[in-house]
């Protein structure tokens, strides 16, 4: 198995996966960059082109120099693409890269399957790209798929089998803890009390995560003499990261079914109402049985089945419980109402929640540096796996340190 597929939400950080190639693999793979979302093909010939140009600059940046892709003859105008790449460019590509083995590294590969259902490009490109890597040892492919897409990962096959996929997810604790306190070790201190309050708020989400971080590194730049972080500075900045995950968490919302949004609306506010008492199907049942929209458990169950696998809830032998924070609060202010304009402040009460702390018992329902890109490292210990061109790992897997790369730090999701 020499392709591989990463399939994640939007911001769970499959772009920074494959920006971190290079930098996880080292020199004896060189990484082909394909941003489809930046540069939609207009046809098949531009998308093969493409691949070439994108080789190149991986030849380029792995050896220094393009060896003899200068004298490659040019794909003539109405020629076969196809066959140029095949039988043109790929050997003297590969010969270039003096063995190394050259990836595809192929982001929204959704937008490939769009544009083959609209005849952008031919119904048997996965097939092409599959005789490829049939036909060079060397040739790898590693791709993208926004989560959406999960149930129709079949069609990328022949590229992509059925065992060739892995769904990239939420930071651990404890991945959450080293992001926070590892990079920016010997500036100042993130205890572990703090880090823990920062997963509570942020669920683990890797944008979040990466800016909470961005925020603390701030706060200390502008007052190195203040060297540890605490719960307080935690609160503070809560109010930042609220506005700036606004439209990611309305995004999330907006994407659920009906009784998705019914349910997940329930469970916050039952636990706002009473936060000592058990959140499962049964307390979800008889909390909305009075509403207009009253729900069955076997209709409670199946969505929340949907919102685990959405990483938007979490069950344990406690209950169910809202998985970030900051999404709890946003609950609170908008879902009740179904308003999303932007501004709103935040009830103290709130506040405090975000930061995870647990809120005292009231009844009935409320009326209301540049630094790090998070990658999944797990996603790069099985990707190393099959990169070696053999199957991903079996047995318990020991996850590494997750990877950082400096970066410029957004101020809003989109």
């Amino acid at each position: 198995m020499r392709a591989l597929c990463f399939i994640g939400r939007r911001h769970v950080g499959k772009t920074a996966l494959l920006l971190a190639f290079d930098t996880a693999f080292g020199e004896n793979y060189a990484g082909a960059r394909v941003f489809v979302s930046q540069f939609m093909p207009e046809d098949e010939e531009e998308f093969l082109l493409m691949l070439a140009q994108a080789a190149t600059e991986a030849i380029l940046d792995s050896t220094g120099k393009v060896g003899k892709l200068n004298e490659i003859t040019q794909l003539e105008e109405d020629g076969d693409a196809r066959a140029w790449l095949v039988e043109t460019f790929m050997p003297v590509a590969l010969s270039a890269l003096q063995g190394r083995r050259l990836v595809f590294l192929i982001d929204d590969a959704d937008k490939l399957l769009n544009a083959v259902r609209s005849g952008t490009l031919r119904m048997d490109t996965f097939a092409y790209l599959r005789l490829l890597v049939e036909t060079f040892p060397e040739v790898g492919f590693v791709l993208t798929l926004d989560a959406e897409y999960e149930p129709e990962i079949d069609s990328l096959g022949p590229l992509i089998g059925v065992n060739d996929s892995c769904r990239l997810t939420n930071l651990a604790p404890d991945e959450t803890r080293w992001l926070l306190q590892e990079p920016v070790r010997g500036c100042y201190t993130v205890p572990d009390d703090v880090a823990l309050a920062v997963h509570k708020a942020t669920g683990g989400a890797p944008a979040l995560v990466q800016q909470f971080g961005y925020q603390l590194y701030q706060r200390w730049r502008l007052t190195p003499e203040i060297n540890v972080i605490t719960l307080e500075d935690v609160k503070a900045l809560s109010r930042n990261l609220y506005q700036y995950a606004e439209s990611a968490m309305k995004y999330d919302w907006l994407r659920l079914s009906p009784n998705e949004k019914r349910v997940l609306a329930a469970i916050s506010q039952r636990y706002y109402a009473d936060p000592l008492k058990r959140v499962d199907p049964e307390a979800i049942e008889a909390w909305l049985a009075d509403s207009d929209k009253p729900m069955d458990r076997t209709a409670i169950s199946a969505a929340l089945r949907g919102l685990e696998y959405a990483e938007l809830v979490q069950n344990s032998n406690t209950g169910t419980t809202i998985t970030s924070g900051l999404m709890q609060a946003w609950l609170l202010e908008n879902a009740g109402r179904m308003s999303f304009s932007g501004g709103a402040a935040i009830p103290a009460r709130v506040t405090s929640l975000i930061a995870g702390e647990t809120p005292a018992p009231k009844r009935g329902i409320p009326a209301r540096l540049a630094l790090m890109s998070v990658v999944a490292a797990a996603a790069l210990g099985i990707l190393a796996g099959v990169l070696v061109f053999g199957s991903p790992p079996t047995g318990e897997v020991q996850s590494p340190a997750p990877t950082v790369t400096l970066v410029n730090t957004p101020t809003a999701l989109p």
